[in-house]
């Protein structure tokens, strides 16, 4: 059952009616056997094996460790619930990758591959609820964290299932006291949230799906496509992106406030970013702050580290002797950035190595930078500057994503090939052939709105309470327009949400 479908809008209905008419001292209960049943239409139910093992082994291993006074047993049950969790996702998600890299190696040496690829069927969201439960234990561990003894509460942070999908990654301290609060209906509470959803069906159906038809047809074809639509795809495939996973996230955070709950948000408007390292703390928020927080800051702490940092003074001098720990450590964090999302070299070099390389660049060159921007006595707050910055932060991440679009590293210095080189092959008419001028001057319309309703929400209005205190002709012709498009949309619509695979 996909989170776009007519079936999870009645599925919603019956849910948010008996969670109101049912007594406020169940309501825990009734959202932890809705989860397990959205989990089941949504995906196979017998991977909820995998979801209950590392539900069960996390709630286990935070009470022994909250228990036990002998620091060497605690840190022993960190590592085996850690190993148990990170080798189950691993194979889960990693075997057939694992595989292919130990083959290619043999290979390198005159020997036969060994093993056979075989088809393990993930649970849903195994990669985001993997990060939830494991920061939750170490929070625990560092003694920053509340231990929850309930086993049916903890059961339901594992898998409240607005997040099952696609996120966010929370945190067990900052939902703990929204997921268990008793909820009365709020008619102000409710709306906001059913607005929330309908944008969120508006841009994924509406502009990501249609997106998707152009993007999907040039990298389908780009050996005879122009170099135009070359990077029509490339760019396109940015706006697409967001548009599926941002408007994932607001049908997700929307269906959480119609039940009350608050969950961390996820995006704040990435693409007025100036810098590639303001975007991606605007961008899949919650994956960036758990990586920093629960990966890059303990690297930075160990002992190691220390020792490294020290080394790196007495050899290259304070500044390097700075930078170099630093560096390392970001090293790591955009590597793990890369694996996560997904099991191939192409997630690693084009989500990590490139953002990691073009982030340590520009903190290398900011000093130079800022001294040639005075000397061209460039005004930093000046528009077209800022317009400047935020262009070239989009191209540097849309380069970025033709790795995460490609089938394959080979792909991928193809369509860069194809980008500086076709001249003389297909253009314009191949996408208003493919996409239909009804379509495309709906895309056209609809585009526009999300970048109204962005700008909007960058300079911090909240288009919902704005539309809401506008009068009744105005509010009844936005809902009007925002749900016909979305109903014109539907048939071009069953693209599933990118980072659902994840």
């Amino acid at each position: 059952m996909s989170i776009t479908s007519f079936s999870y809008l009645g599925f919603l209905a019956v849910v948010f009616t008996l969670y109101y008419l049912i007594r406020p001292k169940w309501q825990s209960g009734y959202l932890l056997l809705v989860s397990l049943v959205f989990y089941c239409l949504a995906g196979k139910w017998y991977t909820l094996l995998y979801l209950a093992v590392s539900t069960v082994s996390v709630y286990c291993a935070a009470r022994m460790i909250h228990r036990s006074l002998d620091a060497r047993r605690s840190k022993w049950i960190l590592t085996g619930t850690l190993f148990l969790n990170f080798g189950l996702l691993a194979v889960l998600k990693y075997y057939g990758f694992i595989l292919w890299n130990v083959n290619a190696v043999r290979g390198w040496f005159g020997q036969d591959a060994v093993g056979h690829s075989v088809q393990i069927i993930a649970s849903l969201g195994v990669s985001y609820y993997t990060l939830q439960l494991v920061g939750y234990l170490l929070d625990c561990y560092w003694k920053v964290g509340i231990v929850q003894e309930n086993l049916v509460k903890f059961a339901l942070f594992s898998c409240y299932f607005p997040q099952m999908t696609s996120g966010p990654i929370s945190r067990y301290k900052q939902i703990q006291a929204s997921l268990y609060a008793t909820h009365a209906f709020d008619y102000g509470v409710v709306t906001h949230g059913l607005k929330r959803i309908a944008w969120g069906l508006f841009k994924k159906i509406v502009v990501a799906d249609r997106i998707g038809l152009i993007v999907n047809s040039i990298y389908g074809n780009y050996e005879s496509s122009h170099i135009i639509l070359i990077w029509m795809a490339v760019f396109g495939f940015s706006i697409q992106l967001y548009a599926d996973f941002s408007g994932c996230m607001d049908i997700i955070l929307g269906t959480s406030e119609c039940l009350g709950i608050t969950l961390p948000e996820n995006f704040r408007n990435p693409f007025f970013s100036t810098t590639i390292q303001e975007f991606w703390q605007r961008w899949h928020i919650t994956l960036g702050t758990w990586l920093k927080d629960y990966i890059m800051d303990p690297v930075l702490k160990s002992e190691t580290w220390i020792r490294l940092g020290e080394n790196s003074r007495k050899r290259f001098g304070r500044k390097w002797g700075k930078r170099i720990p630093t560096y390392l450590g970001m090293l790591i964090l955009w590597l793990s950035m890369g694996l996560w999302h997904g099991s191939g070299w192409k997630f690693i070099i084009g989500e990590g190595l490139w953002f990691w390389a073009v982030i340590i660049t520009g903190n290398m060159c900011s000093k130079s930078l800022q001294k040639l921007v005075q000397k061209l006595r460039i005004n930093p707050k000046n528009l077209l500057w800022i317009t400047f910055q935020r262009l070239r932060t989009f191209l540097i991440f849309s380069l970025g994503l033709i790795c995460f679009r490609a089938a394959d590293m080979g792909e991928v210095f193809a369509v860069l090939r194809a980008g500086v080189t076709h001249f003389s092959q297909r253009g314009f008419s191949q996408v208003r052939g493919d996409l239909g001028m009804t379509n495309l001057i709906m895309l056209c319309v609809a585009f526009i709105v999300l970048v109204i309703v962005e700008a909007m929400q960058n300079y911090g209005t909240d288009v919902f309470v704005w539309i809401t205190g506008r009068g009744v002709v105005v509010r009844w012709i936005v809902y009007l327009f925002v749900c016909g498009m979305i109903l014109l949309s539907v048939s071009i619509s069953g693209q599933s949400f990118i980072y659902a695979g994840f």
